[in-house]
This record gives C-alpha cells, structure tokens and sequence, in this order.
C-alpha cells in the first residue's frame, strides 16, 4: 500500500511546484500580472462565450473556474487558460445540432461537453499522453487554425451588419451577406467599423496595450451617452451579478455518446496546443514543464468549469503572452487574476450592460484576422510543398464540410501521408568513398563520382523500421537491385537505421532470405541494435540466417567477404537512379 508523502516529499513539491514564492519582489510582479490578464479576460471571455453559443457571464464563470484550478495543479510558471475561439466554434459545432433551439438544453450540453473534455485529459494524463505534444502534424495544426479563423470572421458578420442570417455555413453565410448587402443596418454597421478600426489602430501605435479594454469602455461610454439602443444598435444588457451555485452536469448515456466525438476533437486540438505553449514559455524563462501534469491541471480545470455553469476551455496565447510580459514569474498571477475577476462577477458586472453588441462581434473578427497565418504558410509552402497542400486541404476541410470534420480530414491526411512516407522510406545502395574508412551512402553529387563497389557485394541501408507496411517494399527493392546487378553473391544488409521489425516484417524477410538461397545469394546483416536483434532471435530470423551472417560493423562483412572471394575487385560505379537510390553499371 502506498505510504503518504512524507514532510520532506512535500517540501520538494512545494518547492517545484509554480505557486512557490521565490522571492518578496515577485509577489509584486504576480499580482500587476494577474491584474493584466483579468482585464484582458473580461471582454475576450465575453466574447468567446458569444462564439460559443453561451451566455456572456458563462466566459466569466469558466475563466474564474480554470484559471483557479489550474493554477493550484500546473507545472507552468506563465500559462493561462480560458475560453478560446477555436475550441468555441467545436462547442458551438456540435452542441448546436443536439440542442434543437433550447437554451437552457444548450447550456447544460456544453457544460457536459466540458466535463467529457476534462475527463479524456485527466486519462491522458494518466496513461502518461503529454508526449503527443510533440504528434499533432504542424499543417494540420495551421490548416486547422487558418479554417477556423475564417469561419469565426464570418460567424460575427450577422452581428457586425445588423442583418439575421439564416446560413451557418461558411460560403452560403457569405453569398447570403453579399445577396443582401443593400439591408445592411447603418447604425450597427457603423460601431462595429469605428470599433475594428479602434482596434487595428491600437494595435498598430500601442502594441503593448490591452486594446480590447480601452475600445470597450470607449463603446460603453458612447453607447450610454448617444443612446444607441434607440438608433438599432443591440447592446449587450445586464450580467448577473454573483457566482452560480457549482453542481455536477445531469449526465445521459445518449449525451454522452452524441458529445464523446467533439470532445475528443477539443482535446486532441487543446492538449498538445497547451503543452506546446507551456513548454515554449519555460523554456523562455529557463525551466522545465512535466507535460502530464499539464494534462492533469488542464482536465481539472476543464471539469472546474463545467461544474459552474460553463464551457470546454484550452490555453490562451495571447493572455499567456501578456501575463509573460507584466512580468508573471508564477503561477499566482494566474491565480490573483481568478480572484480580481472573481472581484469583478461580484461587484462591476453590470458596467457592461451598454456594450454594443456590434463592437463585441468587432473583437471577434479582430482575433479572427490575427489568427490568420499566411506569412507561415507560405513559408511552409517553400521548404515543404506537400506540408502545404495538406494545410490548404484541411482549411477547405473546415470550410466546407464544417470544424470538427475539417480537423478529422486534416488528420487523416497527415496519418496517409505518415503511411505512405512509412511504406516507401529512403534507402540507398552503400559503396566505398574514396579516401574514407567503410562504406557510404554516397548519394551527395560530390562523393557518388569517387566511388566503388566490391563486384558480387550489395551492401544495402533501408532508413526506417521495418514494418508490415513496408516490408514488401524492403523486399522489393532487394530483388530488383539483385536482378539488376546480375552477379550478386551476397546481399548486407546495413541495419542501424531499422530500430523495429514487427512479425509480418519477419515472415517477409524469411521468404526473402529463402528466395536469394535458391539464387545461390548470401542475406548478411551489419550494424544490428539491440532491439533488433532480440526481435530477429525471437522471430526465428537468427536462426534461419545463422548467428554468423550477423557483424557488428559494415567493415568486418566487407572483410569477411574478402578472405571468402579474393577474386573480386573494385569493377562496378555507382550513379544515382531516377527514384534517388544509387544503381550500379559497368564502366
């Protein structure tokens, strides 16, 4: 049974923990960051409940919620969470079909979507997943992000124009925004202008402001002076005042199961996002991360919001970036931003009711133009093509056949390109450089004109595990260079780069070692790991070939071929093929 930690066990976890206090200054430093981040958090939160499908004080609950639980449990010193726009539009994408119109349904839907959330991460962190930080395809990633930035701009454009749409879809929402243009209102059209212009313009002259809160309290002002609300303009109303009671989410079986596919979509885009974002900003301030306690802080909080009446929630770059640069150095600025918002839900919420809804949805766009990365894609596009077709696909994924499937059609392209790349690795036919100790791949322009072969020995190299799915491919390539070359004795295989042979791979390398015996042809192995050649012994693949066609160094075969065949002699050159493998042909 296991012991409870002992007093000095729970020293070092206090001391490794974010929360400790290293020094009387930075309690000082904390607190003007979490003071940074609260203000920073009340209209995005508001925002993003919006986009969310949710009530705006829901933003307030599940930042207060997160923000509160994750800094008590994370290894990260500067990470935020709370809302965030691509998890958003998943929420709105699959609760909404689910909630038939109901909000009270769609309510308890998210918050139930949240616990799923909260639940799959803390099995992740239990089975010990925070390496699949480093899984999640790059061009998915911004493919993915490109897609939802889109359709987040265009889900605001109802709200920005004053027109009530009836497409939700990307392209049908814009042919029905440009078919009616001409019945766009003035005067909300009009808001949300001057507030993105506000917005760009702060940006542009004051990089290191908040510009959210200064536009919005500029919106607020004005709405309550002009009186917009009687010149068409929707304002946001009045926010309850206080905290909900926290209660656990009525669950259902068929809830559950409808909500399980979103929820591993949320998770799979937010887990490796947040460890990712951590793992950047330690590595900035000079720390380490654990990645399954990242896991496990995130689920909580996942599971902390839903349990107050809010929403899935993820990392946030951009309150991440401000709490960093206010000069954040724990995770108490985290937790001092939980509490003066806290202070806020409590005592201030009612200074938003004359926020202009069109000024909110300006935000929005806002975010959404700067999640766009074009400079990014296009270098992608210039060092990977195929990266960068993957990317647009999953962007046209996400637009056209909506955010969760894109994000699946994205994956599953990177998966088929994992695959094909698997089943048809790099390989190269080895030879002896000129001037250098052993046998090379010599595929450099340089080196391939100052080599050669021993005439009869192929000495091969096959640049990845050997697998079911690319066993026959191995296979394959074997005997066409064998069939080519025509006077083949033996065949050494150069293994250092074959980390893993699974039991099709050695069932396949027995036909084969059985086919060159009949051809009077040797199969040799060099270079083997040890993960190797267990599998090899276990397999049955050792004892087929013999425990004496097994060197440990390329040079020691191509010695023992010598003393066996003192005839050859340095007869053939290599060029390079049109595929990349280097053939061999007589002078």
């Amino acid at each position: 049974m296991r012991s409870f930690p002992g007093r000095e066990q729970l020293a070092t976890l206090w001391r490794d923990s974010a929360l400790t206090l290293r020094s009387p200054a930075q309690l000082r430093h904390d607190l003007l960051a979490g003071l940074s981040v609260c203000i920073v958090s009340i209209p995005a939160c508001i925002a993003y409940a919006d986009l969310a499908g949710m009530p705006a004080q829901t933003g307030l609950y599940t930042a207060l919620a997160g923000m509160l639980v994750f800094a008590l449990v994370t290894s990260s010193r500067q990470l935020i969470v709370g809302p965030d726009a691509a998890v958003a539009l998943l929420i709105t994408a699959a609760v909404t079909p689910l909630a038939g119109g109901d909000p009270a349904r769609y309510a308890v839907l998210a918050a139930v979507l949240a616990l799923l959330v909260g639940l799959l991460m803390l099995l992740a962190a239990r089975a010990r997943l925070g390496v699949m930080a480093d899984l999640l395809s790059k061009p998915v990633l911004l493919g993915f992000m490109n897609g939802a930035a889109l359709i987040l701009i265009a889900s605001q454009l109802g709200k920005f124009t004053g027109l009530t749409l009836q497409h939700g879809e990307f392209f049908p929402r814009l042919w029905e925004i440009a078919r009616r243009s001409g019945d766009m209102a003035a005067a909300p059209l009009l808001t949300g202008l001057l507030s993105l212009a506000c917005l760009f313009a702060l940006r542009r002259w004051r990089p290191a402001w908040p510009a959210a809160l200064p536009v919005f309290v500029l919106a607020i002002v004005l709405a309550w002076l002009l009186r917009l609300d009687e010149h068409g303009v929707a304002l946001l109303g009045s926010l309850p005042a206080g905290l909900p009671a926290p209660h656990w989410p009525a669950l259902s079986l068929a809830e559950l199961t409808q909500l399980l596919p979103a929820a591993a979509g949320i998770a799979l885009l937010a887990m490796p996002e947040g460890i990712l974002l951590a793992r950047a900003f330690a590595r900035k301030n000079g720390y380490e991360i654990q990645p399954n306690r990242e896991l496990a802080a995130m689920g909580l909080a996942n599971v902390a919001a839903s349990c107050w009446q809010g929403f899935a929630l993820s990392s946030s770059q951009s309150r991440t970036a401000i709490n960093d640069a206010a000069g954040g150095q724990s995770a108490l600025s985290g937790l001092f931003a939980a509490l003066l918002l806290l202070l806020f839900l409590l005592f201030l919420s009612d200074a938003l009711r004359y926020l202009p809804v069109a000024t909110l949805a300006a935000l929005l766009i806002f975010a959404g133009i700067g999640l766009i990365d074009v400079r990014e894609w296009q270098e992608m596009y210039r060092v990977d093509r195929t990266a960068a077709l993957f990317s647009l696909v999953t962007t046209a994924g996400v637009l056209l056949v909506g955010v969760l499937p894109g994000i699946i059609v994205g994956i599953s392209l990177s998966l088929a390109y994992l695959i094909q790349f698997m089943s048809r690795p790099f390989d190269a036919v080895l030879s002896n450089v000129e001037g250098r100790k052993g046998f090379h791949d010599a595929g450099a322009p340089g080196l391939s004109g100052h080599s050669r072969y021993l005439q009869g020995l192929l000495v091969y190299r096959f640049y990845a595990p050997l697998l079911f799915a690319n066993s026959g491919y191995f296979s394959e390539r074997i005997s066409q260079l064998v069939a080519d070359d025509g006077d083949t004795r033996w065949v050494l295989i150069d293994a250092q780069a074959i980390t893993f042979l699974d039991v099709t791979a050695a069932e396949q390398l027995l036909r084969l070692n059985r086919q060159l015996e009949e051809a009077g042809i040797d199969l040799k192995f060099a270079r083997c790991n040890r993960p190797l050649r267990e599998a090899l012994d276990r397999y049955g693949v050792t004892s087929a070939i013999g425990a004496d066609s097994f060197f440990a160094h390329v040079h020691d075969a191509i010695d023992e071929y010598r003393q066996r065949h003192p005839d050859v002699g340095p007869e053939l050159a290599p060029t390079l093929g049109w595929d990349g493998i280097e053939r061999r042909q007589e002078h």
